[in-house]
């Protein structure tokens, strides 16, 4: 998304009444141009959706846009997989596990957003061929489960798995369904996941760089065989990450934001 002023403004912000994020200012343009990713989560209900850009002059006069966003309805697939009975119906004892796994993952989502740290183009983060398997409706073991979340890039067991770009660990640990898991927060709202591998090779508050190791492919948790899932957030949102790749080139971060 971007907005573009007549005069300097000093900030600009967008918001949907649930999520809010700031626009970051081109730094060749004067305060004249504003940047930001903005995602629409997978499952959204259908119709308009209203935005709204607040900005701030730099003589401390303040600004108000909307814009609406229409949303239509996406074409998912449906996958039918069988997997261990232990993930589709965990036992008793496991339960207490599965349920600080999800507040942990939990805390990193509602962690106040960071600056936006990348630059450049987002790569894949294994050599694997690309599935469109986004969105996809599951049945596991004949039992409807969450819709898929992510992209599975089917590999072999111990191919390394690497940055797509620049980004912060947030969290690096073993967790029931995902299996040893990783995620990214690369600033601006976005974060990038990596579920199911056999090995981490970084830890919480390790900054990587882009094509730096995280760890190796595997099928921990709950997974059918050896492949990566690599999913992406923004925003709160749930998106195909296999839209980073389509991003456009942004200008590295400001060092004096």
């Amino acid at each position: 998304m971007t907005l573009r002023s007549d005069v300097p403004l000093a900030s600009a912000k967008i918001s949907d009444g649930k999520h809010e994020a700031l626009l970051e200012s081109d730094p060749a343009s004067n305060g004249r141009v504003f940047r930001a990713l903005w995602g629409i989560d997978f499952e959204s209900a259908v119709g308009v959706r209203r935005l709204r850009i607040d900005s701030l002059g730099r003589c401390g006069d303040s600004h108000r846009a909307t814009r609406d966003l229409r949303i239509v309805s996406g074409r998912f697939p449906s996958q039918t997989l069988r997997v261990d009975p232990a993930y589709v119906e965990p036992p008793p004892e496991e339960s207490e596990r599965i349920r600080k796994d999800h507040d942990k993952v939990a805390r990193v989502w509602a962690a106040a957003p960071t600056p936006r740290g990348w630059s450049g183009a987002f790569r894949v983060p294994v050599n694997a061929p690309l599935r469109a398997n986004f969105g996809a409706r599951r049945m596991f073991n004949g039992k409807a489960r969450s819709s898929h979340n992510g992209v599975d890039l089917s590999a072999a067991e111990g191919a390394p798995v690497t940055a797509p770009a620049e980004g912060t660990v947030v969290l690096a640990e073993d967790l029931y369904f995902s299996g040893e898991t990783v995620i990214l927060d690369h600033g601006g709202g976005l974060f990038t996941t990596y579920f199911h591998m056999s090995r981490i090779d970084v830890h919480p508050g390790d900054r990587v760089a882009a094509v730096e190791p995280l760890g190796l492919v595997g099928a921990t948790g709950r997974a059918t065989g050896p492949h990566l899932h690599w999913g992406a957030r923004l925003n709160g949102a749930r998106v195909n990450p296999l839209d980073l790749l389509k991003l456009p080139l942004w200008p590295a971060p400001s060092e004096t934001r």
